[in-house]
């Protein structure tokens, strides 16, 4: 991963609106083979055939979304649309709708790997998991951003929350998950959310990721 794609995506990612995006290192990006999402482990793992039937489709969710044209998805943000060509995402997104007025699209690049690009109030963003286990898998069911201020972002088939806990382990936000979304509108202090927990819908726990 170059440092001309950390940079731009640095420079625009503004989460919140005004306030640039601290992303980590290039060390600590290229470690858990990430560009904006961090996942490094998951504690608690679920059956294979949870996502049994969904991998085999574009984006590995119910939530198919609706075609839509690259250059439509984050108009005149130059550096966002320079790193979508750098991570090889092709001419196309799914539209995947809109949450507490948070536009969400969704694709895979060239290699295969599950990318994200989010237009809201608070700001734009875009990134791509890299990780061997990349969402949505068994230990990867949620994708967020690493610099979480607002917890939002696509959850695997199967969640109905999805937590932000701090470093001692307790949940700081939570929102519950619509149509594979979810969007809080609660803002965080960054750094704030040091892991992501997702919940089925009988409240339990099927996997945390941490996110720094």
């Amino acid at each position: 991963m170059s440092n001309d794609v950390i940079a731009r995506l640095a420079a625009a990612n503004p989460v919140p609106t005004g306030e640039p995006l601290a992303l980590p290192d290039p060390v600590r990006v290229r470690r858990p083979r990430l560009v904006i999402a961090i996942a490094l482990a998951a504690a608690i793992a679920v059956p294979a055939t949870a996502f049994a039937g969904k991998l085999g489709g574009l984006l590995g969710i119910s939530n198919d979304g609706s075609t839509v044209s690259t250059s439509s998805v984050l108009p005149g943000e130059t550096n966002l649309d320079a790193a979508m060509r750098e991570l090889q995402v092709g001419g196309t997104l799914q539209s995947l709708g809109t949450l507490n007025g948070i536009a969400f699209y969704a694709t895979r690049n060239a290699e295969g790997h599950f990318c994200l690009a989010i237009d809201g109030p608070a700001g734009k963003g875009f990134g791509c998991d890299l990780n061997a286990d990349g969402f949505p898998s068994a230990t990867a069911q949620a994708f967020t951003f690493p610099v979480l201020i607002h917890l939002q972002g696509v959850a695997a088939d199967g969640v109905a929350t999805v937590q932000a806990l701090d470093a001692d382990g307790n949940v700081i936000d939570s929102a519950p998950v619509v149509d594979n979304l979810f969007a809080s509108t609660t803002t965080l202090s960054a750094g704030a959310a040091a892991a992501i927990r997702t919940l089925d819908a009988a409240g339990n726990v099927t996997a945390t990721r941490r996110l720094h």
